[in-house]
């Protein structure tokens, strides 16, 4: 494997521990420091940390890899069931943290614009509908990664990708693959085309909608003369750390996803991409629990708090135990 290979494995072993150990720290700081005025907006918190752990360990468990050989591009996973379907999985689970960045903003919005809507979130006919949302998401996904794409004969496209990912990284994988073969003898195919094109459309629209739900937000909450300054000041802080928040995914996520999407289908030969693209995949649960942790003061000072304690706690052990050992000499 060359230099670039072993940094970026490097990378995702550093994103596994550091995911794991600041999300779970971040349901710590949710259930312990939550204050009265965050109300339900915790328990979206709570719902997006878990999908974060779970993206994290998914990872681990699947292993995946996006390869280009010429204007094919693939994804694969190295699993002990070596199939399709658990590719296609992989794929589809990426498609959760949009819609929880969806259902965030617009709480968000409804919090300050349509405030009386909020108890909908404490209703379960309503969560179950937020639940099957997001479900129907993931099945669509699945089916349009698994449908809507190659790999399941063994062609010229796949053997190719096989043993591009056998001399990059030591290993042959023969069925796992999702392949997106653009151009073959300079044929069109239209229902590869259809896949980019409803790809490029969800992901856009997703984006879309939290950009303008965070305008909208931001708008009326300048324009509140109804509103107190404490919970004008709660809310514009609540908005500004989901914003940071979406911008996570939107640079590990979003921004390599559309490249490694499109670029194959316009015939722009940069590999680069197909490279850094599932290694920076694993910042995004990182950078996510970092930055809530961070711009929510509740989680920040609960947790520095905690630090600090310990740090008395122990000088005063330390200070105990050389005053008990000088009065013994």
């Amino acid at each position: 494997m060359s230099s670039l290979v072993n940094a970026l494995e490097r990378l995702e072993q550093v994103n596994t521990v550091t995911g794991l150990v600041l999300n779970l720290l971040l349901i710590y700081a949710i259930k312990r420091f939550s204050g009265a005025n965050l109300g339900t907006y915790k328990y979206l918190l709570t719902c997006f940390t878990i999908a974060d752990m779970f993206l994290v360990i998914m990872h681990v468990a699947m292993h995946p890899r996006a390869i280009l050989v010429g204007c094919t591009h693939a994804v694969v996973t190295d699993t002990i069931v070596e199939n399709r379907i658990v590719t296609a999985l992989f794929v589809s689970f990426q498609s959760v943290p949009f819609i929880l960045l969806g259902i965030h903003f617009l709480y968000r919005y409804w919090s300050v614009r349509r405030p009386h809507l909020i108890e909908l979130f404490s209703r379960k006919s309503f969560v179950s509908f937020l639940v099957s949302l997001t479900v129907g998401s993931l099945i669509s996904w699945y089916l349009m990664s698994y449908y809507g794409t190659t790999g399941q004969e063994d062609n010229v496209a796949r053997r190719s990708v096989v043993d591009a990912y056998e001399k990059k990284y030591g290993k042959r994988i023969e069925l796992a693959w999702i392949v997106l073969d653009h151009w073959r003898d300079d044929r069109f195919d239209a229902i590869l085309f259809g896949t980019v094109v409803v790809t490029n459309v969800m992901m856009i629209s997703s984006l879309f909608l939290a950009t303008l739900l965070a305008a909208l937000t931001f708008h009326y909450i300048s324009k509140a003369d109804k509103m107190s300054a404490q919970t004008n000041r709660l809310q514009r802080k609540l908005l500004i750390a989901l914003c940071a928040q979406a911008s996570v995914p939107s640079l590990f996520v979003y921004i390599p996803y559309l490249l490694t999407i499109n670029i194959p289908f316009f015939r722009i030969p940069i590999y680069f991409f197909h490279d850094i693209t599932i290694p920076l995949f694993t910042c995004f649960p990182v950078w996510d629990a970092a930055i809530m942790i961070l711009l929510i003061s509740d989680y920040r000072k609960g947790l520095m708090g905690l630090i600090r304690k310990n740090r008395v706690h122990e000088e005063s052990s330390f200070r105990v135990t050389t005053t008990s050992t000088a009065e013994n000499s």
